[in-house]
C-alpha cells in the first residue's frame, strides 16, 4: 500500500462513518487503522500521531471531524516531503 491511498482510504472511511451513523465497532477499527497508518508513515512520536491519539479517543462526531482533519494534514505533509 502506498502512502496516500492509505490515508485516502482512511479519510473516505471517516466520512462514511460520519454520514451513515456513528457505528462504534466501525469507529474503533477506523481509529486503530489510522493510528497504525500515522505511526508507520510519520512515526509514533510525530505531532499528528500524538494529536490523533489524544483527540480521537472517544467515539463521537467531533472525534471523526478532528481525525479526518489530522489525516488531511498528514497527507499534505507527506506530499510536501515527496511521499506518494
Amino acid at each position: 500500500m502506498t502512502l496516500n491511498p492509505c490515508i485516502d482510504d482512511l479519510m473516505e472511511a471517516c466520512w462514511s462513518i460520519l454520514y451513515t451513523g456513528l457505528d462504534l465497532p466501525a469507529f474503533e477499527v477506523w481509529r486503530d487503522q489510522a493510528l497504525e497508518c500515522l505511526g508507520s508513515l510519520l512515526g509514533p512520536d510525530h505531532l499528528y500521531a500524538k494529536s490523533f491519539s489524544k483527540y480521537v479517543a472517544e467515539a463521537c462526531e467531533m472525534s471523526l471531524l478532528i481525525g479526518g482533519g489530522i489525516l488531511a494534514a498528514a497527507k499534505e505533509e507527506i506530499r510536501k516531503i515527496g511521499g506518494s
